[in-house]
């Protein structure tokens, strides 16, 4: 099972709904990856930065993932499962 962390853009300009993206993912994802906010000091298989728009740069390395999957819209999260699925085979 992949350790993963989700994080949230700060939302300024949301072009789609984050939460039910991320409430999916963590759906098609059951027994395959576990997700929980990040904590301090832990290290994690994958960071799922959900982004609300394409401005936001941030890539938050200060929280320590060996992958990051970065959506910054519907399409990206619809595929965002597919993509940590895909690790898993490695």
């Amino acid at each position: 099972m992949l350790h993963c962390a989700v994080k949230f853009c700060g939302g300024c300009n949301p072009m789609y709904d984050r939460g039910a993206a991320y409430r999916n993912i963590a759906e098609t994802l059951a027994g395959v990856a576990d997700f929980s906010l990040p904590r301090d000091g832990e290290q994690y298989d994958v960071l799922l930065i959900l982004r609300g728009c394409t401005g936001c740069p941030y890539l938050y390395e200060d929280i320590s993932a060996t992958h990051r999957i970065v959506c910054a819209s519907q399409n990206e999260a619809d595929h965002a499962a597919q993509r940590i699925t895909a690790l898993c085979a490695h």
